[in-house]
């Protein structure tokens, strides 16, 4: 099996643990955290029913399947109360964002506004995320998208998403599909390299 390029990997996974530790010791400034979060919110291009379509998106890393129950089951204990940006972090850093625990092959969004991507990705699951980080790194990920409800990898998106978001359980899941965004080829469309395939 292929193994996802270690720059990307470094990308979206080192760099973005880099910046949740730079935040929970307090030595990052703001312009830097924004910057630094663009590595969550590529935009997602789809095609279907609804048009071409380019929505900015959160986007999260995924564990592997081995994993799934036993983290989730964890996260959904911590968001029965309030917890502090700090503890989030914590739980994120110790139980998500460990190099052996994360799938690389897949990355995630919880569908929250049910427009254009969500009619284009119910008949058409082929997508590509645009990650930009200024002045001069950019990714194009191409993907094929499943949608899901009701199971593990739905639990476990939603559950990291609100623990990062203050804990406790206020949201009604049952409203908000997720999409599993299976990476099936990766490009870096960075100056340096203009569009060379690497995955």
């Amino acid at each position: 099996m292929r193994e996802i390029p270690q720059g990307f990997v470094d990308y979206v996974f080192k760099e973005r643990r880099n910046l949740v530790m730079r935040m929970l010791e307090g030595k990052i400034t703001k312009e830097e955290m924004l910057i630094g979060f663009t590595r969550h919110t590529p935009a997602v291009i789809s095609y279907g029913p609804a048009g071409l379509n380019a929505s900015i998106k959160g986007v999260g890393l995924v564990i592997k399947k081995e994993y799934l129950n036993e983290v989730t089951r964890i996260l959904k204990d911590k968001l029965k109360e309030e917890i502090s940006m700090r503890e989030a972090l914590r739980i994120l850093l110790d139980l998500v964002y460990r190099e052996d625990r994360i799938d690389f092959t897949k990355l995630s969004s919880i569908e929250l506004a049910k427009k254009h991507t969500w009619t284009n990705i119910q008949q058409n699951p082929e997508v590509t995320l645009l990650f930009y980080t200024p002045p001069n790194v950019s990714y194009e990920v191409r993907c094929k998208a499943s949608i899901h409800l009701n199971d593990s990898y739905w639990e476990f998106v939603n559950a990291v998403h609100d623990i990062f978001h203050g804990g406790k359980m206020t949201r009604d899941w049952s409203k908000y599909p997720v999409y599993i965004f299976k990476i099936v080829e990766v490009y870096d469309n960075s100056p340096s390299s203009m569009g060379i395939r690497i995955y």
